[in-house]
């Protein structure tokens, strides 16, 4: 990878051992199935040594899509299906990396892997590329967006979210109103100390939303009505209205957290997955030069 981008990350930390809690709940996020119908293929390669689940369905664009879980589970085989049926919609390539996990691997390790991916990615690609992710992978996206920003890669084309986790501070209000079981404060507070493990809230590059947006590309954000992270969705909205960065906000009424994900079957789903499948193809190559 980079060394410039590399330098602008914190030194890499030891962790500590996952819980045997956390350990069952991981060993739930099962693989899911890609329907065949889709006509995809789906293989297994590393990436600047970071082992990536990729679905192909075309060469439009290609996305790197980094999985939710509280930064401390998930898997790229959990997200076969969604990601199968967006990459077909999209008639795009999807690249999901095995990131390195909390507690056992605390910030920057996660966002050392996703920078090492996107960069090998961005050197063999032509065409546009898209990061994307849902929950703690958006906020991860979004943070990588921040790091290459700040050095000397090539940018992003454009910018997916999915329910982001973009503000570690968990200071929002609708911590306290959102009706949602998913993600409520106390699950985020306890992920949040599981990857930081003493790393401030308020860096950029663990909180995004607190970052310069100047340099941000077209960005699609989707969220639940009912979920507590709209706080961090209509901050990043505002925030790049601001920079005068092109936003599109999706607010999805009565659906929680990740909704697409959970309930992939229902209608507000489909047509989630839909918007998202757009945006990929409406994205050109355009803010993709290096910079000098």
């Amino acid at each position: 990878m980079s060394t410039k981008l590399c330098d602008l990350l914190p030194a890499e930390r030891d962790g500590t051992p996952a819980s045997p809690e956390l350990l069952e709940r991981r060993a739930k996020f099962a693989a899911t199935e890609i329907d065949t119908a889709l006509g995809v293929t789906a293989d297994d390669t590393d990436f600047a040594g970071v082992p990536c689940r990729t679905i192909r369905a075309g060469d439009r664009a290609t996305v790197l899509y980094l999985h939710g879980g509280g930064y401390r589970m998930g898997s790229p085989e959990a997200y076969n299906a969604y990601v199968a049926t967006l990459a077909a919609g999209a008639e795009a390539t999807i690249v999901v990396p095995r990131y390195r996990l909390a507690p056992e691997n605390p910030f920057p390790a996660g966002l050392r892997d996703a920078l090492a991916v996107y960069e090998e990615i961005t050197s063999a690609m032509s065409g546009p590329i898209v990061v994307a992710g849902d929950s703690a992978g958006a906020g991860l996206a979004a943070a990588l967006v921040v790091a290459v920003g700040a050095g000397y890669g090539r940018a992003p084309d454009g910018l997916m979210l999915l329910s982001p986790w973009l503000d570690l501070r968990c200071s929002s209000p609708f911590y306290e109103t959102a009706t949602d079981v998913f993600f409520p404060l106390a699950n985020a507070e306890s992920a949040r100390d599981d990857y930081l493990q003493g790393a401030p809230t308020g860096d950029p590059l663990v909180s995004p939303l607190l970052a310069d947006h100047t340099d941000f590309p077209p960005t699609l954000i989707q969220v639940g009505g009912n979920e507590a992270l709209v706080g961090d969705a209509l901050g990043l909205t505002r925030e790049l209205a601001t920079a005068n960065v092109t936003c599109t906000l999706e607010v999805i009424a009565d659906q929680g957290h990740t909704w697409p994900l959970i309930y992939p079957d229902h209608g507000v789903s489909i047509a989630s997955i839909e918007s998202c499948a757009r945006f990929v193809r409406s994205i050109k190559s355009g803010k993709a030069a290096e910079k000098p």
